[in-house]
């Protein structure tokens, strides 16, 4: 039985002005929020906040059909490792029956590959569109993560919700004694609830949708080389991935995935004898997975490093070497240190380029000095000084690729989504990154510290990061911890 069919008699929303002043809302935090919803929030701010008060709250879903006293088990932190944005029966179920409750906002889930690591590029986090400077929907926002948290999370686990963020904020299935705690990045979800689910929540194997407590989890797909994504999900799997894995055979050619655009997918297209546009599409992403399956290589549907060796060989040569093991020209000269007798000064958060203009909106025809001129530059426009055609078509490019409505009026929702495409290192700040790591991060890292772009961490990279460590004052480890990306932003932007 679909859950929209039993329909819980509810208050109706938009006429329940009178409760919204009596209703505890989430308190404010100062940080910023992560786009990507990337990774295990659980490296966060520990300071505590949490939904409380004596306040009525507005109905609530109920499940359809009769829950089973037991709980179903805490969940584990289960982070994104493959791309295939699928949506998943039931992070589609969650959505339908938060907007069917409330008649309120509407839901997304999967998305294309591109923007950083997320859940949401295996079909299984949902997007309640809610905004939170809208009294009614903050209220809608605040009864459903008090009905979803409460009793240490007891509707969290029945849904398999593994963790939640919303306005500046996460809160986590898996550490529910931790509540509330602030979470930093350059999108402070205040526009949407996002909702991360375990493969059982995702898969609608929950009690809430069975009656019956889960009692053995799905761990998901399981990468078989080190840094490279996953296979596509085929069913679930008991047991743990591996924590050891082997790296993944040599190739030149940087890791792409579904809805990346580049002259290197061409090469790759003509060799599978399909359109040689550059686009990693539909057609390509079938393509692929064909190609995996006959050649017997991990069907991960991405032009991965073990794909590229098989598909595209380079002649010659027994091992492909990388950019970071080619000869290099001699470096230009450093930039000038604000401090050049000592170590410069790390940032206490990550770096937001455009942080300071996110307060302004600009319409077409606006003028207004150094927000146009710093969107202009993060766009790669003319600098005209005014919101001019060619800057309207390139706003309306941005809110179209993040499904945005194509106003070309720049909000804070579209500085957000302008800031992560001129800045895609902004969405891998908490991932670490070491000697052997590959893909998309390692390219944005790379970018960051000026070496040759081959999304695969070689010595050069690893001799470029350790110079970087030193130069703020760092231990020179060679391994990127989430204040060397801060130091590699703040590097970069002066």
């Amino acid at each position: 039985m679909s859950p929209a069919s039993t329909r819980p008699a509810r208050l109706p929303v938009r006429a329940c002005a009178g409760a919204l002043a009596a209703l505890v809302v989430l308190s404010t935090a100062t940080s910023a929020l992560a786009e990507g919803d990337q990774q295990d929030p659980v490296s966060s701010a520990q300071t505590s906040t949490t939904v409380s008060g004596s306040a009525p709250m507005l109905s609530v879903p109920k499940a359809s059909r009769s829950l089973p006293a037991a709980l179903d088990l805490r969940p584990t932190y289960q982070g994104a490792t493959s791309c295939d944005p699928v949506d998943r029966p039931g992070a589609v179920a969650l959505g339908r029956l938060l907007v069917d409750t409330y008649a309120t906002g509407r839901f997304g889930v999967s998305r294309l590959c591109t923007g950083g690591v997320s859940e949401h590029h295996e079909g299984r986090a949902v997007d309640w569109m809610l905004s939170a400077e809208n009294p009614t929907e903050r209220a809608v926002a605040t009864s459903t993560l008090s009905w979803l948290t409460a009793n240490n999370g007891e509707v969290a686990r029945r849904l398999g919700v593994m963790y939640i963020i919303w306005d500046r904020k996460t809160w986590r299935a898996y550490a529910p004694e931790r509540g509330w705690s602030p979470y930093t990045g350059p999108n402070p979800h205040t526009d949407h609830i996002h909702l991360s689910l375990t493969w059982d929540g995702a898969m609608k194997r929950t009690s809430w949708w069975t009656g019956t407590a889960l009692s053995r989890p799905d761990f998901g797909p399981c990468r078989v080389y080190a840094g490279q994504p996953a296979p596509i999900y085929t069913g679930a799997r008991t047991t743990p991935c591996p924590k050891t894995l082997p790296p993944a055979p040599a190739s030149a050619y940087p890791v792409y995935l579904l809805g990346a655009r580049h002259d290197d997918i061409g090469a790759a297209q003509t060799a599978l004898g399909i359109t040689a546009d550059g686009q990693f599409g539909a057609v390509t992403r079938k393509a692929v997975l064909a190609y995996q399956a006959r050649t017997g290589l991990p069907r991960s549907g991405a032009l991965d490093k073990a794909t590229w060796a098989r598909l595209v060989p380079t002649a010659g040569l027994t091992r492909p070497m990388s950019t970071d093991e080619r000869p290099t020209p001699a470096p230009a000269p450093p930039k000038k240190d604000s401090n050049p007798s000592g170590t410069l000064p790390v940032p206490k958060s990550v770096p937001q380029p455009l942080g300071a203009y996110k307060k302004v909106v600009l319409r077409p025809g606006h003028a207004r000095g150094a927000a146009i001129h710093h969107l202009q530059l993060a766009l790669g426009v003319p600098l005209s000084g005014r919101v001019d055609g060619p800057t309207s078509e390139a706003i309306k490019a941005v809110q179209k690729r993040w499904r945005l409505a194509p106003t070309a009026v720049v909000d804070l929702r579209t500085w957000n989504r302008i800031e992560l495409s001129a800045y895609p290192w902004l969405s891998y700040t908490r991932i670490s990154l070491q000697r052997g790591s590959a893909g998309r991060e390692v390219s944005a890292l790379q970018r960051l510290v000026g070496v040759g772009v081959d999304a695969s961490f070689g010595p050069k990279t690893q001799q470029a990061v350790t110079q970087l460590q030193r130069r703020y004052g760092l231990p020179a480890t060679g391994v990127v911890s989430e204040q060397t990306w801060w130091a590699a932003a703040d590097w970069s932007l002066r």
